[in-house]
């Protein structure tokens, strides 16, 4: 049987209680993700088998992850996986009998546990890939549109708005345009305090925020540190944030967690541990527990436990890839056994296990330098015997272990650990490890949560279970509503596109109205859509009617802006179009406003109604916009056809970098 060895995955485990809890929640809840502010994935909640589907919820919009999967490179023989995977599902909470979760549709869902019927839904700008917190009857989440977010838990309506980024900058990022400061941590809500971090970049700024979780008032701002640090320090914060009573614990991109002061937000440490010596394996990432006043931080290899305070190495390397503690146990997923551990006698050994390695290690390199064929022969004879040691003391400190491929979600109770895996999700015994109960979902199970005697189970396919014990209940098949659609756009998006002969990238639709054309348009075409309008009733309306049309956020998004102040990046729009002058013939809209978003090479402006032949206007439109000072340093073509009238953008001529090479205006294509 596969034992607990670095072999597989490096990592020491120990576990105790949770050591900060969220206030005020019911026992049967689930406030945030992996439970608590600990993020131990334990649950005091009795759950009963057998358990049965009491409904499942499948989203049109499937979780599409913030960062390129980087499983399957090797470095030195070590085999890489993705480190930053904090959004491959969507993942619940459950409070007071409602599920909650944000989703890459731009919006947080309320529903209720037991039906699954939903109770509300709260539209953000951009995917939230984050599960929220639940604390006193309010909701509190981050989106990508670079937004925190607090709402009545009851009815969703909105308590405080925080903009985390110094201003509206919004770019391209794997398809979708979000802040150049997107918030991609949890929020942590302790002691009246939320805390939060935004932006990626470090040397383009990164933020760590806490305030006042009634009103969203600034406590303290960290917006210093790469200042500080001679511009040397990589904090990227992302993924959920951890506390203790003094410190808060960010986890850092592909490297360690930082720890600041909770009070003042001042940097207490951030260390980095070599993965060839202390760290013992590449470990770092979104992945981070806390317990016995230690940080662990999980990786590819092992999960990797640091003292809080200051961030040394010592206590134990726990194999693993997943982590939950529960009392005096810690229950770890390995991709080859699922495994309980004492978590002091095996941190214990650790410990042994760590030095033997690092002793094989430092044996190996004099090994392969050694030209003298007596002493290399002494070398190999200690590095035999460490081994035999490593493997004679493998299991101490585990108390049962099960060969299991599954490793991609955990999560403990008193009498049962739960164990995601591909297409499956399984119960095991947490005295004996005997499986106890075991269901078939489609996906990847990335996501648990328990309350109310009820599992929650997420996947990689946008679905979500809700099991409860009793017989099976019947899940009805979701429809997708009709769009309230017409001809007349029906025929606008047709000609717009045969006219245009843009089919792909990305469109956005100023004037949007209540979004009938850039519905149409996703119809016929494969353009990512982005609709601007400023009235706040036709942006409701239009976000409505396209999330039953089951295309919000993954083909069409609405934003509520006032065409003069659109915070798009420049030069992304392959297709400009305006809803208002299919609709009415006119715009108010300054041309100048807009062109600096179309694209070079190729990228088109189109104005005009179907069925006529009359251009004037649209001309007229067109002509000013050809006239603004964003295009005098390029080449432009207008012409008219068909009642419809166009600007086609050519290639920049001031050498800039951001430009095009050809030598020829081209037709529209991919951003």
């Amino acid at each position: 049987m596969p034992s607990l060895t670095r072999f597989h995955a490096v990592l020491i485990v120990l576990i105790a209680l949770p050591d900060v809890e969220c206030r005020s929640t019911y026992a049967a809840d689930w406030p945030t993700f992996r439970g608590n502010n600990s993020r131990t994935a334990f649950s005091s909640e009795q759950v009963t088998f057998p358990l049965n589907v009491a409904w499942k919820y499948e989203s049109p919009a499937l979780p599409k992850m913030a960062w390129s999967d980087g499983t399957g490179r090797v470095i030195e023989e070590k085999l890489l996986g993705n480190r930053v995977k904090f959004d491959d599902v969507f993942h619940p909470v459950v409070v007071g009998g409602k599920l909650f979760f944000g989703a890459t549709d731009h919006q947080l869902h309320c529903m209720d546990l037991k039906t699954g019927a939903t109770e509300w839904t709260y539209f953000t700008g951009a995917p939230i890939r984050l599960a929220p917190s639940v604390v006193n009857g309010r909701v509190y989440f981050g989106s990508d549109d670079g937004h925190v977010y607090c709402v009545n838990a009851a009815t969703g309506k909105s308590h405080w708005q925080f903009r985390a980024g110094p201003e509206e900058d919004w770019l391209i990022a794997r398809g979708e345009l979000v802040s150049r400061w997107p918030v991609r941590t949890g929020v942590l809500v302790d002691n009246g305090v939320a805390y939060f971090g935004a932006g990626v970049f470090p040397h383009e700024d990164v933020y760590l925020y806490a305030v006042n979780a009634d009103d969203g008032s600034v406590i303290w701002k960290q917006d210093s540190l790469s200042d500080e640090d001679a511009g040397r320090n990589d904090l990227s914060p992302q993924g959920y944030l951890l506390a203790s009573d003094d410190l808060l614990f960010v986890p850092s991109g592909r490297s360690l967690p930082a720890a600041f002061d909770r009070k003042t937000g001042k940097l207490v440490h951030k260390r980095t541990h070599g993965w060839r010596s202390a760290a013992g394996g590449v470990v770092g990432g979104t992945n981070a527990l806390l317990a016995d006043a230690q940080i662990y931080s999980g990786g590819e290899h092992h999960l990797l436990a640091m003292d809080q305070q200051k961030g040394d190495v010592g206590f134990g390397w726990f194999a693993g890839h997943q982590m939950a503690v529960a009392g005096d146990a810690a229950y770890v997923a390995t991709g080859t056994v699922v495994a309980r551990l004492d978590r002091q006698e095996y941190a214990v050994n650790s410990r042994v296990r760590h030095n033997l390695e690092m002793e094989i290690y430092d044996l190996s390199g004099k090994l392969r330098s050694e030209k003298n064929k007596e002493t290399a022969g002494g070398y190999r004879q200690k590095i035999a015997d460490a081994s035999l040691e490593i493997k004679r003391i493998a299991d101490i400190g585990v108390t049962w272990q099960k060969e299991t491929a599954d490793d991609a979600a955990l999560l403990a109770t008193p009498d049962v650990v739960f164990l995601g895996g591909q297409n499956q999700v399984t119960a095991y015994s947490a005295l004996s490890g005997e499986s106890v109960w075991q269901a078939a979902v489609e996906g990847l199970v990335s996501g648990l949560a328990v309350a109310d005697g009820n599992l929650v189970v997420s996947t990689d396919t946008g679905r979500i279970y809700v099991f409860a014990n009793g017989e099976p209940t019947s899940v009805p098949n979701q429809s997708i509503a009709a769009f309230p659609s017409s001809e007349f756009y029906q025929q606008a998006a047709k000609e717009i596109l045969a006219q245009t002969g843009v089919k792909r990238g990305f469109c956005l639709v100023i004037d949007g109205e209540e979004g009938q054309l850039a519905y149409e348009l996703s119809r016929q075409s494969e353009l990512k859509i982005y609709v601007v309008e400023s009235d706040p009733e036709k942006v409701a309306t239009a976000r409505a009617n396209l999330t039953k049309a089951g295309i919000y956020g993954s083909r069409v998004t609405v934003h509520e802006f006032d065409v003069a102040d659109i915070p798009y990046s420049n030069y992304f729009a392959n297709l400009i179009v305006s809803d208002r002058f299919v609709k009415t013939g006119e715009t108010l809209t300054d041309p100048a406003l807009v062109v600096r978003h179309l694209k070079p090479c190729g990228g088109v402006m189109c104005l005009g109604q179907p069925q006529t032949s009359d251009t004037a206007g649209a001309a007229d439109f067109v002509a000013k916009a050809g006239e603004s000072n964003d295009l005098t340093a390029t080449e432009s073509i207008q012409k008219s056809v068909d009642g419809w009238a166009m600007l086609s953008r050519g290639m920049l001529r001031t050498g800039r970098r951001d430009g095009c090479h050809t030598s020829s205006p081209s037709t529209a294509g991919d951003s």
